[in-house]
């Protein structure tokens, strides 16, 4: 599984005047309030670095850092570790100057938290060093760093955000068949824009690669196809052959492009891809004669036939935008394999969506447990295409998402997100639709549907795509100490009245 934790740094300054504040009894009441700080974020999965504790004894006088030659020494220690972010805590009175040093030489997102607490000088060292560091300005850490006013649950969610940002720049996305399909000019990007501040990197790889791998599959590695088949009908998947769209052979040749893609990427392990984009359209869906709805479906899942496997972000039709988003939300809530569809139909109370053919598994029943999402798919004839499987689902509720997605005016980047709830689809549409929900489009994709709680009108003048992204849960604060982070402006997609501002904006 493609899970890791944020690490993150603890330090503490005090006092430098021999004659100050500072005594023992304050310097022990430093240590007993980072060890606090300490024991909370391990408690909350936070990989801790406490650098004092290198160069400090516990009888020691000192415990905070006082010394410009004391941050020397600890930035030292920083910089031998992969470090997403400094949490500095503000327990007593220490000069600015040091901590603006610290941040000089680390150039390191910052978080600086305090108490109320009238017995000490914190709060007067919080506002004193907060301004000076956005007066100086010697990097944009230091205009960025954020306050923390005693509230140590957002801590958590400004960690896993900051290592969502690390993970990132250092991650790659490939693009099967590159950008875009039928000339959706939304799909392409300026990818060595990205590549400044968002992503390591963005490969290209023709889809000839998979298709010449899964046809040496067909003819050398059948057993393969045989054991993928196998599980999914022991998980309980139906498949629902009709003899002209989803036959034995087109359902094969699907099967066999899912493997050939699962060892493409063992093969490219060292570029650390974490995201793909199969283009499809025209040239697998029509010139090889299937869909590869298998990528999007049972890549970005945690199990295959053959055991546990690192969950893919999978996006269609080379929709840059949309394999970042995913890839954004999946580094932030790495438990859970996004969501990603095209949008069906609106209406003030819901939004329905689904991906051409597939998307995660994980949607059919919430769950990473093959049996509990398989039983609930239908593999059938897909709508689109030469032949070839949609898998079929209705989405279950959920009383938290957040949706999502990446969109570019005019050369700049903006994150639109909102937070809601997730429908049982099947009632929704079926009270919606009656028996067009049989006929519509995507009638035999798996279908999501949420309530953001605004106007249909409002949400579709802003909105940037046709692709929607959702994950599950409130993650919008670590949406926003992300986009924060890599000046990304955000829209909530939840509020009418900022979706209206929006709308204004873009177009005076």
């Amino acid at each position: 599984m493609n899970e890791s934790k944020p690490k993150i740094a603890i330090l503490t300054f005090t006092d430098d005047r021999d004659v100050g504040v500072s005594s023992k009894e304050v310097e022990n009441f430093l240590r007993k309030k980072q060890e606090g700080l300490k024991e909370f974020l391990l408690k909350n999965e936070i990989e801790v670095i406490d650098p004092l504790s290198k160069i400090r004894n516990a009888d020691d006088d000192w415990y905070g850092l006082r010394k410009l030659s004391e941050i020397k020494a600890i930035c030292e220690i920083l910089k031998a570790q992969e470090i997403d972010g400094l949490l500095v805590g503000a327990w007593t009175w220490s000069p600015p100057m040091l901590i603006i040093e610290m941040l000089r030489r680390t150039d390191l997102p910052l978080m600086y938290y305090t108490e109320n607490d009238p017995a000490n000088g914190g709060l007067s060292q919080f506002t004193a060093t907060g301004a000076s560091l956005m007066e100086w300005g010697v990097n944009d850490h230091a205009l960025k760093h954020e306050r923390n006013f005693g509230n140590k649950e957002i801590i958590i969610k400004w960690a896993r955000s900051m290592h969502a940002v690390k993970q990132m720049q250092d991650s790659a996305l490939l693009l099967w068949g590159g950008s875009y399909a039928v000339k959706m000019e939304h799909l392409q990007d300026d990818i060595p824009k990205l590549k400044t501040f968002l992503i390591r990197d963005i490969l290209t790889e023709d889809q000839y690669i998979l298709v010449n791998r899964a046809e040496k599959i067909l003819k050398n590695e059948f057993d393969r196809i045989n054991n993928f088949i196998s599980w999914v009908k022991s998980c309980g998947m139906e498949i629902n052959f009709d003899g002209r769209m989803l036959t034995e052979e087109s359902f094969n040749k699907q099967i066999a492009l899912l493997i050939a893609a699962r060892d493409r990427l063992k093969a490219l392990k060292d570029e650390n891809i974490r995201g793909v984009s199969i283009k499809c359209q025209p040239e697998i869906y029509y010139e090889y004669g299937v869909d590869a709805c298998t990528l999007p479906a049972f890549l970005p899942f945690a199990f295959n036939e053959e055991g546990e496997q690192n969950i893919y972000p999978t996006v269609c039709e080379g929709d840059i935008k949309g394999l970042l988003t995913s890839l954004i939300l999946f580094s932030i809530n790495n438990k859970i394999p996004p969501a990603f569809g095209d949008l069906i139909s609106i209406e003030d109370d819901y939004i329905e969506f689904g991906n051409c053919g597939g998307h995660s598994i994980f949607w059919a029943n919430n769950s990473l447990n093959p049996k509990a999402v398989l039983s609930k798919i239908k593999a059938v004839a897909n709508n689109h295409g030469v032949s070839g499987a949609a898998f079929n689902f209705f989405s279950v509720p959920a009383k938290v998402i957040t949706a999502a997605r990446l969109t570019r005016i005019k050369g700049k980047y903006y994150m639109q997100f909102g937070v809601g709830e997730a429908l049982d689809a099947e009632t929704c549409l079926k009270s919606k639709l009656g028996d067009f929900l049989n006929t519509h489009l995507g009638c035999v994709w798996g279908k999501n549907v949420i309530d953001l709680g605004v106007k249909a009108e409002n949400f579709v003048k802003v909105f940037g795509a046709n692709h929607l992204n959702v994950t599950l849960g409130d993650i919008s604060k670590e949406l926003e100490y992300f986009c924060r982070e890599l000046n990304i402006p955000v829209v909530r997609l939840d509020s009418d009245s900022d979706m209206e501002r929006f709308y204004n904006y873009i177009r005076n």
